[in-house]
């Protein structure tokens, strides 16, 4: 439908203008916060595997080694997950009072993936008490133990796969069919079957500057604006959905397992406790972090053609394809196997846009003006890849001759030396890659909360948001921060005692 004349739905154009300021000041507030939960969820989800690939190692060589190593990562584990269910909270209750009127959405398109993440929360606060506990309790059968650790990880991983799917929903809103080219982007292709209601699509639109957070006390407000899908599934059907957990899942793995290598490398030149116990669980966690490193490039080409397929103006921008148009050889033989594809660029977009298509012409100019960030950004996230993609190859001198005698004549340096610091630079690039990624795709798609249909504006509280008010929220999700690396350091750090040089430590 790219092209097509606008349907009467494109009169839409939001009479919320005063918002934008509030929503300017809100989402600096929301991005701390996003970014503070981030930094503990990542741990609650791609940790638990180094931690139970060491234990189950343990169990299968009869190592009481890799079992400590085991058990120490856990308490990291159980932080990392405390502080993530704080964070997620204050995160959930800002979505709810600042972005009041994002609960008609959590009402319909989010309803059933958000009512299945709150059952998986649920088992990973059953399970993770249990497994925490519970070392060493298993006599006869060891593996009972990693059981009940499979069943945390699945828990959180289901956790993290519905709210993904919800953010990818956001990005891709699959069910609305041609609705998004028709009303405000017309080189967006048809988003599936359409199980959107347009007339209540409408009427939220409209009405969430105004009614804001009254949703939340007004049932007969709530009833007409939250259902406006016919099928609350639709989130999880969503072909963004799987690309966008798995890129994220992996990344988390390689940031997580990098800074596990790091710890344990600074250990290993510090002195701190036997030698060979911590080059044990650095090689597993390099291993882990190398293979999650060589499987991210398959997950991120997946996401990439997405992106390609469906939000073509962020595409443009994060590759840096020039207004008019222009070539990219990398990218053409990637996405069409040849060297010479011509690439279409904003002023194409722009031609596209039907008379008196604010909203479109809005998107396109968000575009262009975050493009500088958005490929600086994108391929920050690149960059440190392939360098990861190294390290990670690297490493694997420890097992073969040939790469061990390539590291030595490539960098001048022992095998050995070459992972220790690797560690350092594999966890310093891991999070910038982490970081740059997530902003790049969040950033690129403004001014749109849900792409296309629902801009930010439109669901932030219609009451005033000071400067002030967010200073103060900025400040506790700072706090919590700071207190979650408090506890890591008095566990982790606190407890090297260097008098126990060469001896058994944490």
């Amino acid at each position: 439908m790219v092209g097509s004349s606008p349907t009467p739905i494109a009169g839409w154009v939001l009479s919320a203008g005063s918002n934008w300021a509030a929503a300017n000041i809100a989402e600096l507030m929301t991005i701390v916060g996003i970014y503070v939960h981030a930094f503990f969820l990542i741990f609650a989800v791609g940790f638990p595997i180094v931690v139970l690939t060491l234990e189950s190692i343990g169990i299968w060589r009869e190592d009481e080694d890799y079992l400590k190593l085991a058990r120490n990562a856990s308490k990291l584990w159980g932080i990392t997950f405390a502080a993530g269910a704080v964070t997620g909270t204050l995160v959930e209750f800002g979505l709810v009072v600042v972005w009041s009127g994002s609960i008609a959405l959590i009402a319909s398109m989010a309803a059933a993936p958000l009512i299945i993440e709150l059952y998986a929360f649920i088992i990973e606060i059953v399970l993770i008490g249990t497994y925490l506990t519970t070392f060493n309790r298993f006599k006869r059968w060891k593996g009972g133990h990693v059981l009940i650790g499979i069943g945390v990880l699945f828990g959180t991983n289901l956790s993290a796969y519905m709210i993904l799917a919800v953010n990818a929903w956001m990005q891709v809103p699959w069910g609305t069919g041609a609705m998004v080219a028709q009303t405000f982007l017309p080189w967006v292709p048809s988003l599936g079957p359409q199980i959107v209601d347009p007339a209540k699509l409408k009427i939220l639109a409209t009405v969430l500057p105004v009614v804001g957070s009254s949703l939340l006390s007004s049932p007969g407000a709530f009833q007409l604006l939250s259902n406006f899908t016919t099928d609350p599934w639709i989130a999880v059907l969503n072909p963004e959905a799987n690309a966008t957990y798995l890129h994220n899942l992996l990344a988390a793995v390689i940031v997580t397992s990098f800074l596990a290598s790091a710890y344990l490398s600074f250990k290993i030149l510090k002195g701190y406790g036997k030698e060979g116990y911590n080059w044990k669980g650095l090689k597993v966690s390099f291993l882990v972090g190398s293979i999650a490193t060589f499987l991210q490039p398959v997950a991120g080409d997946v996401q990439g053609r997405l992106l390609y397929e469906f939000q073509r103006n962020i595409f443009n921008a994060t590759e840096g394809i020039p207004k008019n148009g222009g070539y990219d050889p990398v990218i053409s033989l990637l996405l069409y196997g040849n060297l010479n594809h011509y690439f279409l660029g904003s002023n194409y977009l722009a031609s596209l846009l039907p008379p008196g298509d604010t909203l479109g012409q809005l998107t396109l100019n968000a575009s262009n003006t975050y493009a500088p960030f958005l490929h600086f950004l994108y391929y920050s996230m690149v960059i440190s890849g392939v360098i990861l993609v190294v390290l990670s190859i690297g490493h694997f001198g420890l097992y073969s001759n040939f790469i061990r005698k390539l590291v030595n004549v490539l960098f001048r340096m022992k095998i050995e030396t070459f992972v220790l610091y690797g560690s350092f630079v594999g966890s310093a690039l891991a999070i910038l890659a982490s970081v740059a990624g997530w902003a790049s795709r969040e950033m690129g798609r403004h001014p749109w909360t849900v792409y296309g249909l629902v801009t930010y504006n439109d669901v932030v509280n219609a009451h005033q948001i000071t400067p002030l008010f967010t200073s103060a929220v900025i400040a506790l999700e700072i706090g919590i921060l700071l207190a979650g690396l408090w506890g890591i350091h008095m566990i982790y750090f606190k407890k090297l005692d260097p008098r126990r040089r060469g001896g058994v430590s944490h």
